[in-house]
């Protein structure tokens, strides 16, 4: 499922890819919780993910403290992002800031995470690391709201779960926005 999900999202041509990310920062500005949260995480986009640099941007213009992931050894830590700021690639290819605060996850309202495919249900295949599922599971009952970002094609029939992986509460395609544990965005769907 990983590679043939991968595979199609990274054969999107570059108008198409534009043209999801637009439609994403546009439902993404009409999430209330996204617009009263002071604190989110990102991601940076590689390989046909949704590229979501524009809403960061568009979050911290409206007073919001942007951070994106850096890895760590075996953990996410999450640091203060600016568009100038210098990046280099991390151990995934993914660019990461290369200097820059540490703000742990637990203080996050919110955090936007990229995947690779997502079900009806809320779980969340990602690259299959557990990078993501770690660093939420440290917040214990404090952690915060995640939407996941990703194309409707990345929708699934069922994806299998383990006690360790942490379901998506919300996600936002270029086609609609859809609540797995409702009310938790603060809008009528």
């Amino acid at each position: 499922m990983r590679l043939v999900l991968r595979t199609r999202r990274a054969e999107l041509h570059e108008d198409d890819q534009a043209a999801g990310s637009m439609a994403v920062m546009a439902r993404i500005a009409r999430i209330p919780v996204l617009r009263e949260a002071t604190l989110i995480a990102g991601y940076r986009a590689v390989r046909g993910e949704l590229d979501i640099d524009a809403t960061l941007i568009l979050l911290g213009e409206r007073g919001a403290t942007v951070t994106v992931p850096r890895v760590n050894g075996e953990h996410l830590e999450f640091v203060r992002w600016a568009e100038d700021q210098e990046t280099a690639p991390g151990s995934f290819g993914i660019p990461e800031p290369e200097v820059g605060n540490v703000v742990p996850l637990v203080k996050h309202a919110v955090v936007l995470a990229p995947l690779v495919a997502f079900d009806a249900k809320g779980n969340r295949l990602g690259q299959g690391s557990g990078f993501y599922d770690r660093a939420l599971t440290s917040c214990g009952n404090q952690r915060p709201i995640v939407i996941g970002i990703a194309h409707a094609f990345q929708q699934v029939d069922a994806i299998p779960s383990e006690s360790w992986d942490i379901p998506i509460d919300a996600v936002v395609t270029e086609d609609e926005v859809i609540e797995f544990r409702s009310g938790v965005l603060d809008i009528a769907i």
